[in-house]
């Protein structure tokens, strides 16, 4: 099975301010790799879909919230190779038709099961499977994270080839920031920026690369303790995400990227940056969950790139 994933761009991001302090930043735009299929979602699921179909699985089994990019992407890798998808939705008050998300996975052919809020996360026992499901089942966990979809966030690191001190990456359930940690084996530095409050993910990150035999230590993380945990925001975010889509023509979500740059860019205003540095941002893309989040909380972030 044939799964390619195409190369994507580095774009310098230039101001004033940035060549005043002799700091260069480069975003590797991986929301330019799949229109559907976007960001790290497509890395983590190309090694799933060939061992998937190795295996002789026609069905792909996963499981997320109601906004999960993750979710989507299943669904949309099944429509394109071939797989039935069933997608294990937290909450069972939701349908097909609560948010942009669950109908447009639906509409790719995934058969949502929503499941209460209080079984989700054993779901295994208490899920009975629709009648019409049949054939070999592929299980991919919540957000993708798996061993192979670190071999395939690794292969990012072959994509750049500019010389750089830092790469910054968003961190969801950690799968991609040890990807990358994987690829640079043990050069350079990685800095993770959480999705989720607390300051657990260092721990997490770390047992992630001893469950993987990864001895590596290039790397610090970031937790999110400014806006209240996942999903949650505040006009600061909203405003620079908005900002940042008029100058740089580049959109942003509100739940990994954005949260991300907009740290990133207060450090840089507080100095607290080395000068001379150059900083490599990963783009994960996500853009898909920005129509939902704005049909949810009024807001009118820019959906796409175009201007």
């Amino acid at each position: 099975m044939l799964v390619e994933i195409p190369k994507t761009p580095l774009e310098e991001l230039k101001t004033p301010f940035l060549e005043f302090q002799k700091i260069r930043i480069f975003i590797k735009r991986d929301d330019l790799n799949d229109p559907l299929l976007m960001g790290n979602k497509f890395r983590k699921l190309k090694y799933n879909l060939i061992t998937a179909r190795a295996k002789g699985a026609d069905t792909l089994l996963t499981y997320g919230g109601a906004y999960s990019n993750h979710i989507f992407a299943t669904a949309a890798a099944g429509k394109r190779y071939g797989f039935k998808t069933i997608g294990l939705i937290r909450g069972d008050e939701l349908n097909a038709n609560s948010n942009p998300t669950l109908k447009a996975a639906a509409n790719f052919g995934m058969t949502l099961v929503f499941l209460p809020r209080q079984e989700f996360s054993d779901f295994k026992s208490h899920l009975t499977f629709p009648s019409d499901v049949k054939g070999k089942i592929y299980t991919l966990p919540e957000g993708g994270t798996n061993r192979a979809a670190i071999r395939g966030c690794a292969e990012i690191i072959e994509e750049i080839s500019l010389p750089f001190d830092i790469l910054c990456t968003p961190i969801g359930t950690g799968g991609t920031m040890v990807g990358l940690l994987k690829g640079l084996a043990g050069q350079k530095e990685v800095w993770g920026f959480s999705a989720l409050k607390g300051n657990w993910i260092d721990a997490h990150i770390k047992s992630l690369l001893i469950q993987e035999k990864i001895k590596v230590t290039n790397f610090k993380t970031f937790s999110e303790n400014d806006f209240g945990g996942y999903g949650k925001f505040n006009s600061r975010l909203t405003t620079f995400i908005t900002w940042f889509h008029n100058e740089k023509k580049i959109a942003l979500d509100p739940i990994y990227m954005g949260k991300m740059c907009l740290r990133l860019w207060e450090m840089l205003k507080n100095e607290q940056i080395a000068k001379g540095s150059t900083i490599v941002l990963l783009h994960t893309g996500g853009l898909q969950g920005i129509m939902g989040f704005n049909q949810k909380y009024n807001t009118e972030l820019p959906t796409s790139n175009t201007v």
